[in-house]
C-alpha cells in the first residue's frame, strides 16, 4: 500500500504507550494478530481493537487517517 511520504514508523515500549495513550485519546491500538495467536496468548491491552494483519489492507477504510495507529502482535 502506498502511502504519502508522511508516515513514522516508531517503536514503542509498554510505559511509553502509557505514557502516550494518557496523552492522546484518539490514538487506536490495534491488535494485529491472528485468532490462533490471540488463543495461545489470550493478553490483550485494554480498549484495543482486533483487527488480524491480514484483514487491515481490506478494512483500511475503517482505520482513521488523523489519529496515530498502534499495532501489535507477538
Amino acid at each position: 500500500m502506498a502511502g504519502t511520504g508522511s508516515e513514522t514508523v516508531v517503536r514503542w515500549d509498554p510505559a511509553e504507550l502509557r505514557a502516550h495513550r494518557a496523552q492522546r485519546e484518539d490514538l487506536l491500538v490495534l491488535d494485529v494478530r491472528t485468532a490462533d495467536a490471540r488463543q495461545l496468548h489470550p493478553y490483550e491491552i485494554p480498549g484495543a481493537r482486533w483487527m488480524p494483519l491480514a484483514d487491515v489492507v481490506q478494512h483500511a477504510g475503517s482505520l482513521p487517517r488523523d489519529a496515530p495507529i498502534v499495532a501489535y502482535c507477538t
